[in-house]
C-alpha cells in the first residue's frame, strides 16, 4: 500500500532509488562502478527527490518508490540542470556531464506536447522485485489519468523496463543515443485508456 511521502520521507525514496537504478546502464555510464556509483547514486537521486517532492507526487510504500509529475508542471528549470550537470561532472567528468545531460534534454523533447502526467522515477529494492509492486504503484496515477483523459510520459534509461512498461499501454516514441551504447534513452507516451 503506498502513503503519500513527508519530507522527512525523503533519505528512504532515495535509498530505494539507489537500489533500484544501481544497475541501469545510464547510469552505470555516468558512474561505471559499485564504488562509483555509491558516491554519486546518493547525490543524484537526492536531487531528483528534492525537486520531485516540491513539484510533484511522491509515494513511498515499503521497497518502493515512485514520483510523478503533473500536467503542466516543469521538473527541472535552469538551476536544477546546472546543479546535476555540476553533479555529474564531479564524479565522471565535464565531457560525460555534458553528454549526459544533452542526452536528458533530448529525451525531453518527446513528450506530449498536451498536458500530461510524468512517471520520473519508479524504484523497488533488488530484494523485492518480480512481487508486482511496480504494477501495484503505477496503477492508481494511471487509473486517474485515464478517468481524466489524460496521457502519460516517462523516459525509461533500462532496455530490460521496457516490455514492462508496453504492458501498462505505453509506447517508445524514440530512442536517444548515448556514447556508450547500451545506455540508451526510450522516451515513451500512454495515450488515456477507455476513450474512443
Amino acid at each position: 500500500m503506498l502513503r503519500q511521502a513527508l519530507r522527512r520521507d525523503l533519505p528512504i525514496v532515495v535509498d530505494i532509488w539507489v537500489d533500484a537504478f544501481g544497475s541501469d546502464p545510464f547510469f552505470r555510464w555516468i558512474a561505471p562502478d559499485e564504488a562509483d556509483w555509491r558516491a554519486f547514486g546518493p547525490g543524484w537521486m537526492t536531487l531528483v527527490s528534492d525537486l520531485c517532492f516540491e513539484r510533484g507526487h511522491t509515494y513511498l510504500g515499503g521497497d518502493v518508490a515512485i514520483a510523478w509529475i503533473p500536467p503542466d508542471i516543469t521538473l527541472a528549470g535552469p538551476d536544477a540542470f546546472e546543479r546535476g550537470r555540476s553533479l555529474i561532472a564531479s564524479h565522471a567528468g565535464e565531457e560525460v556531464a555534458d553528454l549526459a545531460l544533452a542526452a536528458i534534454v533530448d529525451s525531453r523533447t518527446y513528450e506530449p506536447e498536451a498536458p500530461h502526467w510524468t512517471l520520473q522515477y519508479v524504484g523497488i529494492r533488488g530484494r523485492a522485485t518480480g512481487r508486482g509492486l511496480g504494477a501495484a504503484a503505477l496503477a492508481p496515477q494511471l487509473a486517474a489519468a485515464d478517468r481524466d483523459g489524460l496521457p502519460c510520459a516517462l523516459t525509461s534509461t533500462n532496455g530490460r523496463n521496457v516490455s514492462f512498461y508496453e504492458r501498462h499501454g505505453f509506447s517508445v516514441v524514440a530512442e536517444v543515443a548515448t556514447p556508450r551504447d547500451e545506455a540508451v534513452l526510450r522516451p515513451m507516451q500512454r495515450s488515456p485508456r477507455g476513450l474512443l
